[in-house]
């Protein structure tokens, strides 16, 4: 009958679990990856579509389109470092503050250092190194509002839901509360013992807002009143605070903790998370998918569920993250890091794609082209059709024709010219089958030994092969024991097996040794529970 060919041996690849949430993580791919001028400390989504994506770095907001493939508007109306911008929810408005003192409220333009949108989207606040905030329109960049007041630089911003107020943070430990229309500050809230670094507004409530500051604590204000209703002590300076839809539940993170209190039971702490290795800068809300991320100085974004806030999923970037968003959609991820670095990664929705395949289908190919001289080729065979299958010959491989003719030793050498341990591993045991190694090997002189030397030399110890590399290496020193001493190089090869043999026998004992010893250890602890229980 025909020749078949030499199946390789390879070795069975470990099985990988995923979860549902590491599928659907692993669908983003990175879109556009853009380095800035400076640190990226801002990254923020308007609420309102199309999502357009402000970024802040150095004494300039840009703002991209959904995708951050490239910037559609650069605002560069600043003198100083730009710290935080915001939107409106209606996506026509942009606040930015920074070192001027001045709070400055624009037509439509990127984001800032510690940004965040409003409910409509329109407007956008930005904060910075001008210790101002302005409040700029996002369609044409235009400067609508600058709101003075802070003696220091204004580093977070936040509009409220009915986008008639705005709030703002920074150095000099005030909370400013704005009137937008009139451009007014209506009040201060004082408090802190240190500079306020986030901010976030109740979506249950246009008058809660939520404040954290480098004194370790979060604030609760009740607008109405202008004072504290609720203040919780995180432990660590907070960098980042969210309250999740509802209203009734808060997260803030600071150090490299990340914790969840319930606002309704007067900050009762209900779990405390530390995932990072070093400090988190960042927190982002995904309300489609009932997620939160944290960014961190540890390179790594990580996405947690949102009832039990467990580690779903990592993402590990190439710098440390400062700031983080996700599109309202929850298609979209932008990361701003602290080499200048913007990331930003997305994943396309099936039902597009699907859209557009249907469409090229239906179009029909047209005459002349090279599409309609193929015609047909991808299609499918119905249920009821004939088909003639064609079978192709299958082209033997160099050392599958040697094995055809039983030339064994050139079998052997094709084998070992191809470098592949698999292959080598593979014609070996073929040869072991057919009662025949000892025919490949011997009759070698010192060129066509040494490639056999070290491939048992390099793969002895590899355990997917040790039984049989110590097979050949016993026929190879019980055929060529007679020439030792008369090659140099194959002197050597044989004394580095020996070496590679002994050390791997040391390796097993101090394994054995180790078994031991765990043993004991568990043996111990076995018996000394119930003692203590006792």
């Amino acid at each position: 009958g025909d020749y078949k060919p030499l199946e390789l041996q390879r070795q069975p690849k470990p099985a990988e679990f995923s979860t549902p949430e590491q599928k659907y993580w692993r669908k983003f791919k990175t879109i556009t990856m853009t380095k800035a001028y400076a640190a990226v400390h801002s990254v923020s989504f308007s609420p309102a579509a199309p999502f357009d994506l402000a970024v802040t770095n150095s004494t300039r907001v840009q703002i991209y389109g959904v995708r951050g493939k490239a910037p559609k508007k650069t605002i560069s109306r600043f003198k100083d470092i730009v710290y935080c911008a915001s939107f409106r929810q209606d996506g026509k408005l942009l606040a930015c503050g920074g070192e001027e003192k001045d709070v400055k409220i624009m037509e439509k333009g990127p984001g800032g250092f510690c940004g965040c949108c409003a409910e409509d989207g329109k407007l956008l606040a930005c904060g910075g190194e001008e210790k101002d905030v302005k409040i700029m329109e996002t369609g044409s960049g235009g400067l609508l509002r600058m709101l003075r007041g802070h003696t220091r630089a204004v580093h977070t911003c936040e509009f409220t839901p009915h986008n008639k107020h705005l709030a703002t943070g920074g150095d000099d430990q005030v909370v400013k509360y704005w009137d937008v229309s009139s451009g007014q500050c209506v009040l201060d809230m004082e408090g802190h013992a240190d500079h306020v670094r986030c901010m976030a507004s109740n979506p249950a409530s246009a008058d809660v807002l939520a404040t954290g500051s480098y004194d370790h604590t979060v604030k609760l204000w009740d607008t109405r009143l202008g004072q504290t209703v609720l203040s919780v002590t995180h432990g660590d300076p907070v960098q980042a605070v969210l309250m999740l839809p509802g209203g009734g539940v808060m997260i803030t993170a600071g150090g490299t903790s990340m914790k969840i209190w319930d606002v309704l039971s007067g900050g009762r702490l209900l779990q405390s998370t530390c995932n990072h290795s070093k400090p988190i800068t960042c927190l982002a809300l995904d309300i489609e998918g009932g997620r939160v991320l944290s960014g961190s100085l540890d390179h790594q974004l990580k996405v947690y569920d949102m009832e039990e806030y467990k580690v779903h999923y990592t993402v590990d970037y190439t710098q440390p993250i400062l700031s983080a968003a996700i599109a309202p959609d929850g298609m979209t991820v932008a990361v701003g890091m602290a080499s200048g670095l913007l990331a930003v990664r997305g994943r396309s929705t099936k039902a597009g794609e699907q859209k557009g395949a249907e469409k090229a289908a239906k179009r029909p190919p047209r005459a002349g082209t090279f599409q309609y001289f193929i015609r047909g080729q991808s299609g499918t065979a119905a249920d009821d059709d004939f088909t003639v299958e064609r079978v192709r010959r299958r082209r033997l491989a160099p050392y599958d024709r040697m094995l055809r003719s039983f030339s064994y030793g050139a079998a052997l050498d094709e084998a070992l010219a191809t470098g592949q341990p698999e292959v080598v591993a593979s014609v070996l045991h073929e040869l072991a089958l057919r009662d025949s190694m000892s025919i490949a090997i011997s009759g070698r002189d010192e060129e066509g030994l040494l490639p056999l030397l070290k491939f048992v030399c390099k793969h002895i110890t590899n355990q997917a092969y040790a039984a049989l590399m110590t097979d050949t290496a016993h026929l190879v020193l019980e055929l060529y024991t007679v020439i030792i001493g008369r090659s140099e190089a194959v002197d050597e090869l044989l004394w580095k097996l020996r070496e590679r043999v002994q050390e791997q026998l040391e390796l097993d004992a101090d394994l054995v040794r180790l078994q031991g010893s765990l043993e004991l250890i568990l043996a111990a602890s076995v018996h000394t529970r119930p003692m203590a229980a006792a």
